[in-house]
This record gives C-alpha cells, sequence and structure tokens, in this order.
C-alpha cells in the first residue's frame, strides 16, 4: 500500500497536467486566488464554493453538510446595507433641495407682493406693532390671485352692460384706450410696509379690544343678520384671547376651536368694518381660519359650520370679494340642506328644544337671504330654490321684525330673476302686465313692513333730527331696497331714446325713484355716520341711482338733463366723499377714466363751457318739474335692493385691478370728471337726436343715433 501512494499524487494535479505527452514536463499552472466569500468547508478543502440561497452553498447542500460562515464573511454581507443607506441619504437629499426650490419661490412671491401692495398699515401702536413683520399664514401671500369675479357675465352682473357697450364701439371704430395716463392731480401713494403678521395682532391686542370688535359686529352685523349670538363670545373674550395666544383651551367644554374660528372672523369683519385700511390685517386673520372651514370629506357638518360660512361670506362681502361670498354661502346653504334646516318635520327632529331650534330657523333664513344678495351681486344661480323649502317651516320669532322682512324681499327677488330675461333672448324688456304684478308684489311687501321700520322721508320734513342709530339704519336699508326693486322693475324703459318716448311716465317713474335714492343717501350721511361705517352697503344704492339717471340724460337730455342736475350733483358729491381705501371709488374711476378719451372721439363739449357753478349752494328741497313725479307718502317704504356688491364690479372689464391699484384717483378730479360728462350728454342734445329718415316703425335709430345710444349702455353697467 505504501507503494501506491506515490502513484496517487499526480491525480491531484491539473487535467491539463496528466494530458500532456512528452519527454519535456510542462509548466505546473499556478492556482487562481480562493474567493473570501465561501463557507468553512470550501475553504478547508479549497474548492470553490458556489453560494445557493439560504446562506449555504450547493456542495454542503449535495454533501448534506452543515453550511457555515466565518464572520469575516458576515461583515461583507453587510455592503448592501450601505448601499441602501447611501440611496437613502441621496433621496433625503433631492427632497430638501426640492424644499429650499419651493422656499425660494415662495420668498420671491413675497418680494413681489411687497412692491404691488397699495394697502396700507397704519400706525397704531394699541393694536399692531410699528416694526417689521412677517407673514404668518402662507395663503396670505397669494391674496392676490384669488378670483375676484366670476367668468361669466350674466344679465343681473354689472358688467353686463359694459360689455355690450364695449362690443358696439368696437363696431362702430371707436379706439381703445388701454393706457389713459392720469389728469389732473393723483391722490399720493402711501408707502408699503411689510406684510401683516395676525400672531403679532393677538399678541399686542388685549381683551378689550377683542370686546370692541365683537361689539362693532354685533352693532352692523348681527343686528341685521341675527344667525349668531355674539354677546356669548363677548363674555368670554378673555379667554377666547389666551386661547389663541396659547394654542389651547383651559376648559375644552366650554370654548372649542370652532368657536375659536367663529370669535376670530367676527373680529376681523369688525376691524374692517371700523377701519377700512387694516384689510390686510383681516385677511391675515381669515386666512388663518381657512384651512378648517368646509371639508369636503367631513363625516358630518353641524350648525356652527354654517354659521361660520354665512360669517365668512359677509367678511367676503365687506373685503370686496363678492365671488367668494357666493361661494361661501352656496357651500353654507348645501350644508343647511344637509341638515335638513329646510323642512318643517327634520327641523323638529334634529333639534329638540326650543331655543336651539329657533336659533337653526334663524340660521336657514340668513342663510337664504344672503344666498339671494350674492347671486344677485354675481348674477349666478340660486344654492336655494323656492320649490325646495318647505311651505310650513317656520319664519323667524316676532323679535327679528326686520330679518322677517327680509325673508320677504328674497321671496320678491326670486320673482324678479325669474323676469329678467335671459342673455341672448331677442327682447331684454320685461312685459307691462310682468311689471305690473311685479310692481304690486313690491307693494305688498312694502306694505307688510311694520310701522317702527318704515323711514320717515326728510323730504317731507317728519325725519326727526336725532333718532336710534340701529333703528335708523335699518330703516334707510328698507327703504333703500325698496327704491331699487322698481328700479329694476322699471329700468328697461331708459334703454333707448325710442322707449322713452314709448312710455315718458314710466321713464320719469324711474328717474324720480333714482332721484329720491339720493336724497335719501345724502340726508343720511348729513345727518349719521351710519354711512360712513356701512360704505361698502350705501355705495352700491348710491351708484346705481347716478347710473338711471346717466342713462335718462344720454338719450333724453332735453327732458332730464336740467331737471336732475342738481341732484345728480349730491351725488357726485357722496361720491367725491369716498374713502381712497374703499374699492367701489377705485372701480368708479376706472371706468369713469377709460370713457372719458372715447367721449371726446364724438367732440362732446368738456368741463363747464356754461361757466355754472359745480354745486348749488343750497342742500335741501327738490328741483320742480314739469313732469309729475312718483309720489313718495311719509309712512311709504320703497326698497329692496339687489345685493348691494353689485355694483363693484362694472369697470373690471375695462382695465387690469394692477392699474387701478397704481392709479388713485383724486376725489375731487373724479366728481369733476363726473359733472363733465353729465354737461357733456346735457350739451350734446343736436348730436343725440335722431336721423328723422332714418326712423323705423320699431323706433330704432341709425348709424348717427347709434354712437350716443351706444356710449349710455356703459351707465347700464351700473343698474
Amino acid at each position: 500500500m505504501s507503494e501506491e501512494h506515490p502513484v496517487l499524487k499526480p491525480k491531484k494535479r491539473n487535467s491539463a497536467d496528466a494530458e500532456s505527452v512528452g519527454d519535456t514536463p510542462a509548466p505546473r499552472s499556478k492556482r487562481g486566488k480562493y474567493t473570501s466569500v465561501a463557507c468553512d468547508d470550501c475553504k478547508k478543502k479549497k474548492l470553490k464554493c458556489i453560494p445557493s440561497e439560504d446562506n449555504a452553498c450547493e456542495r454542503c447542500i449535495a454533501g448534506g453538510l452543515t453550511c457555515t460562515f466565518a464572520t469575516s464573511t458576515q461583515a461583507t454581507k453587510e455592503k448592501p446595507d450601505d448601499n441602501q443607506n447611501i440611496q437613502a441619504l441621496n433621496h433625503q437629499l433631492s427632497e430638501l433641495r426640492q424644499q429650499m426650490s419651493d422656499l425660494v419661490g415662495v420668498v420671491r412671491e413675497l418680494k413681489d407682493q411687497n412692491q404691488n401692495q397699495h394697502q396700507t398699515l397704519p400706525h397704531d401702536a394699541s393694536t399692531v406693532s410699528s416694526h417689521n413683520i412677517v407673514t404668518h399664514s402662507p395663503a396670505s401671500t397669494h391674496r392676490g390671485e384669488m378670483p375676484k369675479q366670476p367668468q361669466f357675465v350674466g344679465p343681473t352682473r354689472s358688467a353686463f352692460g359694459i360689455l355690450v357697450s364695449e362690443r358696439s364701439l368696437n363696431r362702430m371704430g371707436v379706439p381703445k384706450f388701454d393706457s389713459m395716463p392720469p389728469s389732473g392731480a393723483q391722490s399720493p401713494i402711501e408707502p408699503v410696509l411689510d406684510s401683516i403678521n395676525d400672531l403679532s395682532f393677538w399678541h399686542c391686542c388685549t381683551a378689550s379690544d377683542i370686546t370692541k370688535y365683537l361689539v362693532n359686529f354685533q352693532e352692523e352685523v348681527e343686528s341685521v343678520y341675527p344667525f349668531i349670538d355674539i354677546a356669548e363670545y363677548i363674555a368670554q373674550s378673555k379667554e377666547i384671547l389666551q386661547a389663541i395666544r396659547g394654542g389651547g383651551f383651559e376648559d375644552e367644554g366650554r370654548v372649542s376651536s370652532k368657536d375659536i374660528d367663529i370669535a376670530k372672523v367676527a373680529i376681523s369683519t369688525g376691524i374692517l368694518l371700523e377701519e377700512p385700511s387694516k384689510l390686510e390685517l383681516a385677511t391675515a386673520i381669515v386666512d388663518s381660519v381657512q384651512t378648517n372651514v368646509s371639508s369636503i370629506l367631513s363625516p358630518q357638518v353641524d350648525l356652527k359650520e354654517v354659521q361660520l360660512l354665512a360669517m365668512l361670506s359677509i367678511y367676503y362681502f365687506h373685503a370686496g370679494e363678492e365671488l367668494l361670498a357666493w361661494r361661501s354661502i352656496g357651500i353654507a346653504a348645501r350644508q343647511a340642506l344637509e341638515m335638513g334646516l329646510h323642512r318643517k318635520r327634520s327641523l323638529l327632529d334634529n333639534f329638540k328644544d326650543t331655543d336651539s331650534r329657533r336659533l337653526a330657523t334663524r340660521v336657514f333664513w340668513c342663510v337664504y337671504v344672503l344666498d339671494r344678495r350674492w347671486s344677485f351681486g354675481t348674477s349666478l344661480s340660486f344654492a336655494l330654490v323656492d320649490k325646495d323649502v318647505d311651505p310650513e317651516l317656520p319664519k323667524p320669532d316676532e323679535e327679528y321684525l326686520y330679518l322677517q322682512c327680509m325673508v320677504g324681499y328674497g321671496q320678491l327677488c326670486s320673482k324678479i330673476w325669474e323676469a329678467i330675461p335671459p342673455f341672448g333672448s331677442a327682447s331684454q324688456t320685461i312685459p307691462d302686465d310682468t311689471a305690473a304684478i311685479l310692481d304690486l308684489k313690491t307693494q305688498d311687501w312694502l306694505d307688510s313692513i311694520p310701522p317702527h321700520l318704515r323711514l320717515r322721508h326728510p323730504r317731507l320734513g317728519l325725519a326727526p333730527r336725532a333718532q336710534p342709530r340701529l333703528p335708523h339704519r335699518l330703516r334707510a336699508l328698507l327703504y333703500l331696497r325698496g327704491n331699487y326693486a322698481r328700479i329694476l322693475i322699471y329700468r328697461h324703459h331708459l334703454m333707448s331714446t325710442a322707449s322713452i318716448a314709448a312710455n315718458p311716465q314710466n321713464a320719469w317713474l324711474v328717474v324720480d325713484i333714482a332721484q329720491d335714492t339720493i336724497q335719501v343717501l345724502v340726508h343720511l350721511h348729513a345727518t349719521t355716520d351710519i354711512y360712513k361705517r356701512q360704505q361698502n352697503v350705501f355705495n352700491y344704492f348710491l351708484l346705481s341711482a347716478l347710473a338711471v339717471i346717466f342713462l335718462a340724460v344720454c338719450h333724453a337730455p332735453e327732458i332730464f338733463s336740467v331737471p336732475c342736475k342738481r341732484t345728480f350733483s349730491d351725488g357726485v358729491e357722496l361720491v367725491r366723499g369716498l374713502s381712497r381705501h374703499n374699492i367701489v371709488s377705485k372701480r368708479l374711476w376706472k371706468s369713469i377714466r377709460g370713457m372719458i378719451p372715447r367721449m371726446n372721439t364724438f367732440g362732446f363739449p368738456q368741463n363747464g363751457e356754461d361757466g355754472e357753478p359745480r354745486k348749488d349752494d343750497e342742500t335741501g328741497g327738490t328741483t320742480e318739474q314739469t313732469v309729475p313725479q312718483v309720489e313718495v307718502n311719509a309712512e311709504e317704504q320703497v326698497p329692496m335692493a339687489i345685493p348691494e356688491n353689485e355694483a363693484f364690479s362694472f369697470g373690471d372689464m375695462m382695465f387690469g385691478d394692477a392699474d387701478v391699484a397704481n392709479s388713485v384717483p383724486d376725489m375731487f378730479q373724479m366728481s369733476e370728471s363726473l359733472l363733465n360728462l353729465f354737461n357733456a350728454f346735457g350739451e350734446g342734445q343736436q348730436f343725440l337726436q335722431p336721423v328723422p329718415s332714418t326712423f323705423s316703425e320699431e323706433g330704432e335709430y341709425a348709424m348717427a343715433a347709434e354712437q350716443g345710444k351706444d356710449i349710455s349702455m356703459r351707465f347700464q353697467g351700473l343698474i
């Protein structure tokens, strides 16, 4: 056996060596390095280890052996984990880069916004710090992008008449003046301060400040729309302020997060009514509430959310964002339907106690009235349809008589909406029988107003010099709404010279109602601060009345020019007195300054060539007229105005908002321009007369008269 051992050694050589032939021995091949990734058994036998699954190699599996690896092998296996960590770090780094890019974009937007802002923060140490402030709510950086006008221009929108007139002027070849240089002195633009932070406001204000703004809301808003008892929040002003500052609540059962949101919107509205120049501060506060409101995925809605949305819509109205007001009240209306507030049976089932049921009833009817107001202002449909409302649904209690009147006003609005001809129809007039029925319904609504809410007309000398502020404001609102309801019913008689000639009595009726509206507003502004504190509400009636007079003078100057000039001048004085921060005055100027150069292309005379003074010295009484005027009884009410915000959008078809923001008009310049236009129409009687040879049976005029008519259509947009 010992002799056989040397014979077996060559078998361990490479197969190439065993097969080599010849006397000269071949060189021995060099053994390759064994991989370190091998099991202990393969390393011991110096064999190639072929790893397989389950941390074993093929040789061990075939031989039924236990396959083990050394510790160094396990350390090697940790390399894939390191690769995964590196990939995770790269992913985090890319996310950080993206966040930095977004942050740079936000900073750039903030810089652009600060350059374009024209609202300023007054130096009031008691409420806001005078130091540099950063924006707290990211939503406020995008406030300039918020939609303010619907893309659809319907027949009830004020921009409708302007759009039609612009198209007519374009067909006539009258050039546009997209960038008219300002004439006369312009009001100086105050320097823009840093963005407002609502956190700074909360840390600087006191509980007495909170109480003051909540009381403002109670007097100006809740007195008209009693869908919430703000007195409960006034009593908790200190707790509300502490909760906002600390971000928590000491007593969760007493003050909830939704109560805090309601208080914030009420405070914002109170700030805006007290000082319109603090719009940016109010916006910052509201922005902190918006993210918590009206989530579509909410499991259910409650009454407080409906109240909060109604409050938001009112805030948006006073902030000049009527489209957002319409959206907000639409969501509130649908939530009210979801809760069954429009049906008597569901109201009784879901609200067991009397107090909660009365509150729910008031909430629904306030939403109903606001839905009508904002729909007329935007010319967009109602969210609440009358036929869906239960006829047996309880009305507001006798304690809320003004709201009862407003419910009837909302129902009257629905009938007027149905009577207005749709866009594109062959006839844009209301049939005489329909107008008579609507006028009768308006008179019935006026007769239903309680005596203590009827305005004592100043023209008759029955208005007492000192009246309680709240009743006086409610009386004026109802009276002006009645006037506006009748203007809507009869305004089609002023749309052309032919329509005035066909029915001069109704044409005079509309003009007299407009003059009466201006007289009431002038007296209200001269004797109280009601007009000043609610400019967005009363400016709507003022501009609508001015538009009616302008329309009448444009189409029949020989009839209306002299009798209406004094009243028109009084109205212009009110326009001149508007606050430079008020959005209505800016949009009025935007339309007027685009109108003046196009008027000049027709050769109309300019300022005061007749040498008459701008305004008479006397302020009382009315102008004698040869045509009988509308009789207004001492106790008669002629109210109903389609939502006061309707006139806000009448100039938006002409210029961009940036153009108006950078050119704030001087109010004396605005009033002079308005009077110049009035005088131009009054002195252009020969130009506006029809050409006899081209007068058709339908009362339409040829091209010679079309120019004056198409220009006047601009003022239809104010109606």
